[in-house]
């Protein structure tokens, strides 16, 4: 039996709310049923208690019982990833369960329950992964207010924090983004992902080389 659900769109141009929404239909063909679409355009970076459709989405799956919400991709939810993870945690802590048609890396689609908490356990993973890289900065500050600012080569990433990057780009991320999130330089971003071909995708440093 298809569970209900709601939709949630936000799209940067007006001709991607077509091409989301056959996705999204194609994505719950056999799932669920599809009770009302609210869509968003050009909020991705509001914050999401500041765009009207989801604030309305909201209210409406409170209204009706529904604890099911369809997104087409989590990584054009917002473009402040510490909006979407916040966003993510609030909606599992009320209760409501988020899904995506496409770069859904949670899975889980038909236990609604370790879904929620396989969420938890992510976001879970990622805050911890983010104190830690503010006490490894703030490390660093004092390191270097203390010392001599040397050149050297670009820092490296521990074991934890390469998961993350890996997870990170699995999502969906560019290497532009993940080397501003990780403060790396591509050439880092490179040699971690050597065993992962499929995500390295095109290197502008690369095709420029070639030229």
């Amino acid at each position: 039996m298809k569970k209900d659900s709601v939709v949630y769109l936000n799209t940067r141009r007006k001709s991607d709310f077509e091409e989301q929404k056959e996705a999204i239909e194609n994505f719950c063909k056999y799932k669920f049923s599809i009770d009302q679409i609210f869509h968003d355009y050009r909020t991705s970076s509001k914050p999401p208690e500041k765009r009207e459709a989801y604030q309305e989405m909201l209210a409406h799956c409170k209204e009706n019982g529904i604890t099911n919400i369809i997104f087409h991709n989590f990584l054009e939810f917002s473009k402040n990833m510490d909006h979407g993870l916040r966003e993510f945690r609030r909606l599992s802590d009320e209760g409501l369960c988020p899904y995506c048609a496409e770069c859904d890396f949670i899975g889980f689609h038909d236990d609604p329950a370790q879904r929620t908490q396989a969420i938890q356990n992510f976001i879970a993973y990622m805050e911890l992964y983010k104190s830690s890289m503010k006490k490894s900065q703030t490390a660093k500050t004092d390191s270097h207010t203390s010392n001599d600012t040397r050149i050297g080569r670009p820092r490296a990433l521990d074991d934890g924090q390469k998961e993350a990057l890996i997870t990170v780009r699995k999502s969906g991320k560019s290497i532009s983004q993940i080397c501003r999130m990780f403060n790396i330089s591509r050439s880092t971003v490179s040699k971690i992902l050597a065993d992962y071909p499929e995500l390295k995708g095109e290197w502008k440093g690369n095709k420029e080389k070639q030229v």
